[in-house]
């Protein structure tokens, strides 16, 4: 890489670190600042990302991030006609439905050029960096769960009252975001980021070095521990335990007896810290016990069973009432989005007469009819089979555990996550991606090293 190269992969690592920040800290930001620049903070990720694009563009790219960036552009093709349909009802909302969809994808590409294989320091420097915001994020939802729901902490972003997504007398905080469910997502990506932490492939550390990495782990495990129980909400403790259960058991695969000797001591510790904590702050697990008992509408399991049903067929209650064209083609990309009545009337007035819709499936046919649903689905799921292929091709054990719990996130966040209406998980899911090329391009340039080494070998023999 020339020097030129360098300063431009410099930049796009530095874009990426202030894209998470902007991730993590957007609600608390919005809260304190007057709402001009509140709104400013809320499109600052896609003004980052929109930088991003720009600045990929002069990129040398090659092999899988060359790939995602053409395929993204071949995606944008497809997306023409909801893209055209929405023009008819608003201009600026078919520029901003795209990018809700689209345009988050170029994190994918920037994330392997900022870390490429010679800057793995760099790389997980990047994923303590996120680890290590659980603490902050967690202290500050303690302290909203220890405040009254009217101080200003615990209003909306828009200054509303929260008191009715209340459980148990508590509110189910956001921390320093702005919705619990992106609360929620970050915790799950957290979870995944600091499962890798704890396998990752080092050398024998002693002295300092071994204490820093125990208080790091001991300190950012007991956060994710709080964090996800303190939101009250089931999608960040079901979030979490898949993405453990399915990242052991594709690490299983891959690395038994790694499994063994090194997860079942980490299983151990965070069993013995979620009693110890429920034990000395229930007050912590006052929501999400009070959202997840049985109540008269039936047992937790059956609940659950209904809303993940509910997810996926909600949508044949209604679409049908519509005309044609609608069913087809929807209402218009990004209607149903957060943040889309602040810059379309015709969004506004759309999501007055509407009831909203409740999940990702039911928004895409909204928005995008069943043409969307079609497109936007398979691309989903070209996802996760594009990172199980490269988690299958893996040779090397130690990082194909990595790889298992990136790909645990990937099929969490790509099957049921809000991706095309909530941009923070739409992000998180393309930073995973990207997370999963950075390892695969590793790996590739040490089997070509251990090659080239033994090719030595054999003619010095």
């Amino acid at each position: 890489m020339d020097n030129q190269q360098e300063k431009l992969r410099v930049y796009i690592k530095k874009l990426l670190y202030v894209l998470v920040f902007v991730l993590i800290f957007e609600g608390l930001m919005r809260k304190m600042l007057p709402s001009a620049l509140g709104l400013l903070v809320f499109f600052l990720k896609d003004i980052l990302c929109i930088m991003g694009i720009f600045s990929i563009s002069k990129a040398k790219l090659n092999g899988l991030a060359l790939m995602l960036f053409k395929n993204w552009k071949t995606v944008m093709l497809v997306f023409i006609p909801p893209v055209v349909f929405t023009v008819f009802h608003d201009p600026i909302l078919s520029i901003f439905g795209l990018k809700q969809y689209l345009l988050y994808m170029i994190v994918g590409v920037m994330m392997p050029f900022a870390f490429p294989p010679d800057k793995m320091d760099e790389f997980k420097k990047f994923v303590t960096s996120i680890c290590l915001a659980l603490i902050p994020t967690t202290a500050v939802a303690v302290l909203q769960n220890s405040l009254p729901a009217s101080h200003w902490l615990n209003l909306s972003v828009d200054g509303s009252s929260l008191e009715g997504f209340s459980a148990a007398g508590r509110l189910r905080v956001s921390s320093t975001f702005s919705f619990t469910g992106q609360y929620s997502w970050f915790l799950n990506m957290a979870c995944s980021f600091l499962a890798m932490s704890f396998f990752w492939p080092k050398k024998e550390v002693k002295g300092k070095a071994k204490s820093w990495q125990i208080i790091y782990l001991a300190a950012t495990g007991v956060s994710l521990l709080i964090g996800t129980f303190i939101t009250g909400g089931r999608s960040a403790v079901l979030g979490c335990g898949v993405c453990l259960v399915l990242g052991f058991a594709f690490a299983a695969v891959k690395s038994p007896g790694q499994i063994v000797s090194k997860g079942l001591i980490g299983i151990a510790v965070f069993t013995v810290l979620l009693g110890g904590i429920r034990a000395a702050k229930p007050e912590f697990f006052a929501a999400y016990d009070e959202r997840s008992s049985d109540n008269d509408s039936g047992t937790q399991s059956e609940e659950m069973k209904g809303r993940v049903q509910g997810n996926f067929l909600n949508w044949t209650n209604w679409v049908f009432e519509q005309d044609i064209v609608a069913i087809i083609f929807g209402n218009g990309l990004g209607v149903m989005s957060n943040g889309s009545e602040k810059i379309s009337q015709y969004s506004y007035d759309l999501k007055l007469e509407s009831t909203g819709t409740e999940s990702d499936f039911d928004t895409t046919i909204y928005e995008g009819g069943i043409y969307l649903a079609v497109v936007w689905y398979a691309f989903r799921l070209w996802m996760i089979i594009f990172c199980l292929g490269i988690w299958q091709k893996s040779r090397r054990k130690d990082w194909s555990v990595l790889l298992s719990f990136l790909l645990s996130y990937v099929i969490l966040n790509a099957s049921i996550g809000a991706v095309g209406k909530n941009p923070p998980v739409n992000i998180w899911l393309w930073l995973a991606i990207g997370s999963v090329l950075i390892i695969k391009n590793y790996n590739d340039q040490q089997d070509k090293l251990l090659k080239e080494s033994a090719t030595r070998s054999v003619v010095a023999a």
